[in-house]
């Protein structure tokens, strides 16, 4: 049997693989970076996406921040100050 040193496993050395636990764990890391970096969108539909997202942050955080001064001014006028 042997030793990894990376993962602290014991295993059957066959055909000269290396560790079966470590090479799981890179089959694994591979696939989720495939998976997280391959959205499935053409070109269009990430523009359009893009473009939207921009629209949304232009539109939002300005009334986001008119919806607090509203709420600043309420509270300064229902107190009387």
């Amino acid at each position: 049997m042997k030793f990894c040193m990376k993962c602290g496993a014991f295993y059957e050395e066959k055909g000269g693989e290396g560790c079966p636990h470590c090479k799981e764990n890179a089959r694994l890391h591979a696939a989720a970076e495939a998976a997280e970096t391959d959205h499935g969108m053409d070109v269009e539909t990430a523009r359009r996406a893009r473009r939207r997202a921009w629209v949304e942050l232009c539109i939002g955080i300005p009334v986001f921040i008119g919806v607090i001064y509203l709420i600043i001014s309420l509270i300064r006028v229902i107190r009387g100050g």
